[in-house]
């Protein structure tokens, strides 16, 4: 995924993360979003080069499960 989708999901209402999601197939709730927005803000490029910290993933499959965490963290990775 590119920086600019990156900034595109940040700016988008949570209805819209949801479609975008869906559209990508990962099925996520608007109550998933809310929790997960917080980290997605703290995007730093850094990660594209070291990877996602490991407290964010952390915090991710908390919200999401293991799975479905590896399943998004998939998607950002393409």
């Amino acid at each position: 995924m590119s920086i600019q989708f990156l900034q595109q999901l940040a700016q988008s209402s949570d209805k819209e993360v949801v479609a975008i999601a869906r559209a990508e197939g990962f099925d996520i709730t608007t109550s998933e979003v809310k929790k997960l927005r917080p980290y997605l803000e703290q995007f730093s490029f850094t990660w594209l080069f070291l990877g996602i910290p490991k407290d964010i993933l952390q915090e991710v499959e908390a919200v999401l499960g293991r799975k479905r965490s590896r399943q998004l963290i998939a998607l950002f990775t393409k």
